[in-house]
């Protein structure tokens, strides 16, 4: 007699979507900043308020699949309302992280972007940060797609008829100004994120490949400046396009870069959805460890307050309202709130920052401190006016005021029960 092993539902390896119908699938539009999250319900094919859910993240430069979580939600079981609201926390988190807007697309585009995720999840793939557990993770994501991928066959749902740049446009901003292309444009094609470079542009993919800006490897785009050309100091080739001047400062596995180049658009500045149609490079260079300082310093505004032990003791972040809905982080020196911007626009600016989706942070310390800051003067101001008006502005006092021109606030957070004079002791502000 032979056996065969069953798989319980509690199983890596049990197909929980046979018991499903797939529903819908949403999606958040940001495929520009190189990540895409998915959710994707499914409902009981047999018990119509049953819900199954993936939550998926999507990275298209080292990773493939950086996250991947299911959640089975069956009202009248003892793990519906848990799972429900750990499904809820993790989207939430994706979606308020991310900027982008929230668009349902259709499963075939699902699919699509799945199969274009998943070559880079391959143990081939040279990583800067890897390790036996991720693997680990990318192999039962793999196999959990796997899965769906044949429930949805079986289903007569394919990717055959939503081609890659039609499942691409399907999860980026639409209607992007010349200033957001061209930046959108830097950071996949230093990011090597060829797919999304070449939907943006009319250049040749292999020459793209070949770019200069390439080079270096994968890299972040920290900052650019870009300003408008014109037609006599910058002829372009098909004596049309409209050129634009850039510098860029980028951090790549070997270190930061400084490049100048010429980009040139078949729009001027007031267009939108533009194509980058011709990239003059000037110049690729490595800075040293003190250029490297220079470029990325910003300015910090600081407000520092000290907290009665009763207040940090039962600390809520609803109660100022910036901080409502934000999930703190713990880090060495306290509790770490980053307050986030509700969109993507600061890309479609001449002068982009990294931390420019960032509209501030709140530091609660171990020693009893609540430091705020923002690299912006307006909103460090609200983000003050708004912990004064809370229900904690009585309790609080004020410690000082700080304008910093050398970055400090994150060597705060990572010092354990350090002070704010600890680490500085500047002149306060007026």
């Amino acid at each position: 007699m032979g056996f065969s092993i069953v798989e319980g539902r509690l199983s890596d390896k049990y197909d929980h979507f046979a018991e499903y119908d797939f529903m819908s699938c949403q999606a958040t539009e940001t495929r520009l900043m190189g990540v895409v999250a998915l959710k994707v319900t499914w409902r009981g094919r047999n018990k119509p308020r049953a819900r199954y859910y993936q939550v998926i993240h999507l990275d298209y430069s080292e990773y493939g699949i950086d996250e991947y979580l299911e959640f089975d939600c069956n009202p009248g079981t003892d793990t519906y309302k848990q799972n429900k609201e750990d499904m809820n926390y993790h989207w939430d988190h994706f979606t308020g992280v991310m900027g982008g807007d929230v668009v349902n697309i259709p499963p075939s585009a699902m699919l699509r972007l799945i199969d274009m995720a998943i070559p880079l999840a391959g143990s081939n793939i040279d990583r800067e940060y890897d390790d036996s557990t991720n693997e680990e993770f990318r192999e039962y994501a793999l196999m959990r797609l796997d899965m769906m991928r044949e429930a949805l066959d079986r289903q007569g749902i394919t990717s055959d008829l939503c081609s890659s740049e039609d499942a691409m446009r399907a999860v980026s901003e639409k209607r992007i100004g010349a200033y957001a292309v061209i930046n959108y444009f830097i950071m996949r094609l230093v990011d090597r994120d060829f797919d999304a470079a070449c939907m943006l542009s009319s250049i040749d993919r292999s020459e793209l490949r070949n770019s200069e800006l390439a080079e270096p490897g994968i890299q972040t785009l920290i900052k650019s400046s870009i300003s408008k050309s014109d037609i006599k100091t910058d002829p372009p080739q098909d004596g049309t396009s409209y050129p634009f001047r850039c510098t860029i400062t980028t951090l790549g596995r070997a270190g930061y870069y400084h490049s100048s180049f010429v980009i040139y658009l078949d729009g001027d500045i007031r267009s939108r959805d533009a194509t980058v149609t011709q990239l003059d490079i000037g110049s690729v260079l490595k800075l040293s460890d003190y250029e490297s300082a220079v470029q990325v310093a910003r300015r910090e505004y600081l407000t520092v307050m000290q907290c009665p032990d009763e207040i940090i003791n039962g600390f809520d972040g609803r109660y100022i309202a910036p901080l409502a809905g934000v999930d703190p982080t713990m880090v060495p020196n306290g509790w770490l709130y980053t307050i986030y911007n509700k969109d993507n626009s600061h890309v479609n600016r001449k002068e982009y920052k990294i931390g420019d989706d960032v509209y501030g942070y709140a530091l609660l310390t171990i020693g009893g401190e609540l430091v705020l800051m923002s690299n912006e003067l307006t909103k460090i101001n609200m983000l003050d006016n708004a912990a004064v008006m809370s229900v904690y502005g009585p309790y609080l006092t004020l410690k000082g005021r700080y304008l910093i021109e050398t970055p400090i606030f994150h060597t705060l957070c990572h010092a354990h029960a350090a002070l704010f004079e600890d680490l500085i002791e500047p002149a306060p502000q007026d």
